[in-house]
């Protein structure tokens, strides 16, 4: 029975053959008893570099902790774990000393730990020294489900090639070719490099943020030639040196950290981030926490291969606003986020500068209040998908207050907007409208309560509706379609039609019945251009006129044209497409026939009068004309009068369905008489719906 401390190590004379020794504590009796062996690692060179650990006997023999496990408990290391002391050099000490002797890592037995960011004392370290810092070919960092609590300001833990060890840049000398394997460097770099180094490139900049570029990957080297590099994968660009101000037009030669694992660890601020990886390769993080984390529990760039498994964050009210979003992502590939979980912050995922992931299984509780308790409101945003990134969300829940915003592609710099796709169930569950929810970036159900009253959406069948409209001058046309939710539209006007403000359109409006909403034909954001598809965004929640109050009331449009535009002697049309998804009920999804049922579908109809020959019509006159259509009802809405080879100067005045007949009046604007040739004319119609 061992009874001595690992502190009177040096008042004991240890006899040979006595070559493992088992303490009753570090310092005190109980906390910390461990056995140190005397081998051949134990020597006065590993007393030195780790004097917690190793220990040397009155009589000159040195003893190192004996990993259990393949482990070596902090508290050996002289950790309290009683939430006051200080237990970070404790940490960085054990798990420094398990690396020497090429243990596993550090075993961590207390429930919570207080730790303080490494001091310069301790160790040197660029920028804003984190609690732990991690270095390539580390063993994979568990802790048993420890609490880490930060003492004061500060990062958590940190890898960084900058910090742990040498990154030499090494700009390029000649333009790169796509598809290429080679790049020259400046004169002397291929000296500074040797086969088999790892080099990242770096190629071209992001208007928004220098730094950053979406053109990057790591490399090895397989050949040097003078300054020409070989690299094991092609180039995926095209850059032009001159084409690029700043620094992102070079190699730069670095350690990567490559097949880590850091698990089972809350980390408890006040602090700016939880967990920052830059430059790795095939990393996971497996239940990772964060509270009152201001940037966020996890922020990664320049990561390939990432996985986050089961990571959270808590945010908090006004003591310590977490400002920033719960994870953070820029320049990533093949990452994966399985069940993030995120509350009390202003989003869950952040995504910049082209980064790839896929979300499975999240949850996001919108609880974030401001300093008077009030709702954040759009300051929230779920998931901020920018700079070319593109996020895939399968199967997501949304709690807590209703106003936010659930997703963000454009930082402003055009031309760089992200993509994000929503697939699985979406589910929502608010006391409150939502305020946006991007419908077009929707594949796969809805599952929305407000207030207790749950509507579910099914996206994977849409139910499709087309309106044209054939213009004339001044004309202020209305037009109903379905009621539902608006999943995708487009427009198309025809090449020579003008647009906008003074032109030919000035307006096409998209809202419900009783809400005009924007104007599509003359927006900012989204503008008609003549001769092309337009895809229209489409909103859930309280903008872009499908206002989510009014989802029950049919889709509204509203085509205005400008007076003497022309458009009386032309053919030129915009047309509308939607398509809506449909409501289920009690998990049966709504036969077509039960909404035609509804009268939410039109039903359209079409007159054709062959070789239809219309008299002559004099200078300056008008002429009535009749047609016989059995269909016709007062009630009836005319799409379109259409005579094949076009009106020829000649100008429609007026329709009036009737009773079995259709009225035309016709006028003749111009100096001479009209006679028109026989021609086909065509009669599009369709019978009143409610709403009409």
């Amino acid at each position: 029975m061992p009874d001595f401390l690992f502190t009177d190590f040096a008042n004991q004379n240890i006899r040979t053959g006595t070559d493992v020794v088992q303490t009753n504590g570090r310092d005190v009796v109980g906390l910390g008893p461990w056995r140190y062996v005397a081998d051949s690692l134990a020597t006065a060179a590993l007393f030195a570099a780790h004097p917690r650990l190793v220990a040397r006997s009155s009589n000159g023999r040195y003893f190192r902790a004996l990993p259990e496990g393949g482990r070596i408990t902090i508290e050996a290391g002289g950790a309290k774990g009683d939430g006051v002391t200080d237990d970070g050099p404790a940490m960085r000490a054990t798990l420094a000393y398990a690396a020497a002797v090429s243990a596993r890592g550090a075993a961590f037995h207390a429930p919570r730990y207080r730790i303080d960011r490494i001091q310069a004392s301790e160790a040197v370290v660029q920028g804003n020294p984190p609690i732990q810092l991690v270095r390539q070919g580390d063993a994979p960092l568990d802790f048993g489900g420890a609490t880490l609590t930060r003492i004061g300001e500060g990062r958590g833990i940190v890898f960084s090639p900058g910090q742990v060890s040498p990154v030499l840049t090494l700009p390029l000398g000649a333009d790169v070719v796509a598809g290429s394997m080679e790049v020259t460097l400046a004169s002397g770099g291929g000296a500074q490099l040797a086969v088999g180094d790892t080099v990242l490139w770096q190629l071209g900049e992001l208007p928004y943020d220098k730094p950053e570029t979406l053109n990057w990957s790591f490399a090895s080297v397989v050949a040097i030639t003078g300054n020409v590099v070989r690299l094991d994968r092609p180039m995926p660009e095209a850059l032009a040196l001159a084409s690029v101000t700043g620094l992102n037009k070079r190699l730069l030669k670095l350690q990567p950290l490559r097949d880590w694992t850091l698990r089972d660890v809350t980390l408890v601020g006040p602090a700016e981030d939880g967990v920052s990886i830059s430059y790795a390769e095939r990393v996971r993080l497996d239940r990772i926490g964060g509270r009152l984390m201001g940037a966020g529990t996890v922020h990664a760039q320049y990561c390939e291969g990432l996985t986050l498994e089961d990571c959270w964050q808590d945010g908090c009210l006004t003591s310590q606003p977490s400002f920033g979003y719960a994870f953070n992502f820029a320049e990533v590939r093949n990452t994966l986020l399985n069940r993030p979980r995120a509350r009390a912050c202003k989003g869950l995922v952040n995504a910049e500068a082209g980064a790839q992931l896929t979300i499975i299984s999240g949850h996001f509780e919108n609880s974030i209040v401001d300093a008077a308790g009030a709702s954040l409101s759009s300051q929230v945003c779920v998931v901020n998908a920018v700079g070319k990134s593109s996020v895939t969300v399968h199967d997501l829940t949304i709690t807590g207050f209703g106003g936010y915003r659930l997703l963000e592609t454009n930082n402003g710099v055009a031309g760089y907007d992200g993509v994000a796709t929503f697939s699985g169930t979406l589910r929502l569950n608010h006391p409150s409208d939502p305020y946006s929810i991007p419908l077009n970036s929707m594949t796969g159900t809805l599952d929305i309560t407000i207030a207790g009253v749950r509507e579910v959406y099914n996206f994977e069948r849409l139910r499709h509706w087309r309106k044209r409209f054939l213009l004339r001058d001044g004309e202020y046309r209305y037009a109903y379609g379905p009621a539902g939710l608006l999943a995708r539209a487009r427009v198309y006007a025809s090449p020579s039609l003008t647009v906008g403000a003074g032109q030919q359109l000035t307006g096409l409006w998209l809202g419900r019945a009783g809400d005009n909403g924007p104007n599509i034909a003359d927006g900012p954001s989204r503008r008609i251009e003549a001769g092309k598809d337009v895809n229209v965004t489409t909103y859930a929640g309280a903008v872009a006129g499908t206002q989510w109050n009014l989802r029950n009331q049919p889709l509204g449009l509203l085509c205005v044209t400008a007076p003497n535009a022309g458009l009386n002697a032309a053919n030129e049309f915009v047309e509308f497409e939607g398509w809506f998804a449909e409501q289920t009920e009690r998990d049966v999804v709504l036969s077509e026939d039960a909404v035609r049922g509804a009268g939410v579908e039109q039903d359209p109809l079409e007159a054709v009068f062959p070789a239809y020959d219309l008299p002559s019509i004099a200078a300056g006159s008008s002429a009535s004309v009749v047609l016989p259509i059995p269909d016709m009802q007062p009630t009836d809405y005319v799409e379109s009068v259409r005579f094949v080879g076009g009106f020829h100067g000649l100008e429609l005045r007026s329709i009036e369905p009737q009773a079995g007949n259709l009225r035309l009046v016709i006028a003749n604007p111009a100096a001479q008489p009209i006679d028109r040739a026989p021609t086909d004319l065509g009669i599009a119609f369709h019978h009143q719906i409610w709403g009409n």
